[in-house]
């Protein structure tokens, strides 16, 4: 099963906009365990700001479902000056193999 993991990150000055800003839709984005499983959300500082990571497990048959949803959600944040995210899909490395038509051995 894929992982997506999304990143963000803004100046912490403006942790107080972010934490607002996630409080605000919070209940617009329930998670839902049937698409996706979180595995951790991870936050660290730098001399650059705030990094929050989200990591998740996607279900089998659910990979576009969840994109959509995280897309969505992160996009919620874009008005808060200078936060930037990604959400990108990972592998294991089974399933890249795969694509590439090689079978690892069990």
């Amino acid at each position: 099963m894929p992982y997506i993991i999304a990143t963000m990150k803004y100046p912490s000055h403006m942790q107080n906009e972010v934490v607002k800003k996630y409080l605000q839709i919070s209940s617009k984005y329930s998670p839902d365990e049937n698409v996706a499983e979180q595995l951790c959300a991870p936050v660290t500082t730098t001399e650059h700001g705030v990094k929050v990571m989200s990591i998740w497990q996607i279900k089998e048959g659910k990979l576009e479902q969840a994109l959509a949803y995280y897309r969505r959600y992160f996009y919620e944040f874009i008005n808060i000056k200078n936060c930037e995210y990604s959400v990108d899909v990972w592998y294991t490395f089974e399933e890249a193999a795969g694509i590439a038509g090689i079978k690892v051995p069990e």
